[in-house]
C-alpha cells in the first residue's frame, strides 16, 4: 500500500496519546486503526479529517506517499 501512516503514530507518541486514546475519544474506529497500523486496505477521508481535528494537524502530518518499489525494498531488508 502506497500510504504509510507511521508519521501518525509518532506524532502520538510526541502528545503521550495512544491508540485506546483515539478509540476512548470516538475519534476512529478499531479496524480503522488496524488498517492504519497495519498499511492495508482504504481510509476514509472522514476518518483524516476526524484525526487532523483531534490531533490540530494537516493530512501530510500523519501519512505520507511512499511508492510502491521503495515499500517492496524496504520489506526485502
Amino acid at each position: 500500500m502506497p500510504i504509510k501512516y507511521d508519521k501518525l503514530f509518532d506524532l502520538l507518541k510526541i502528545n503521550n496519546l495512544t491508540m485506546y486514546s483515539l478509540r476512548r475519544d470516538k475519534v476512529i474506529g478499531t479496524e480503522t486503526l488496524e488498517k492504519m497500523r497495519k498499511g492495508s486496505g482504504h481510509i476514509d477521508s472522514r476518518s483524516i479529517e476526524r484525526l487532523c481535528k483531534y490531533l490540530n494537524c494537516q493530512p501530510g502530518d500523519i501519512m505520507e506517499y511512499v511508492p510502491d518499489e521503495a515499500i517492496e525494498r524496504d520489506a526485502a531488508k
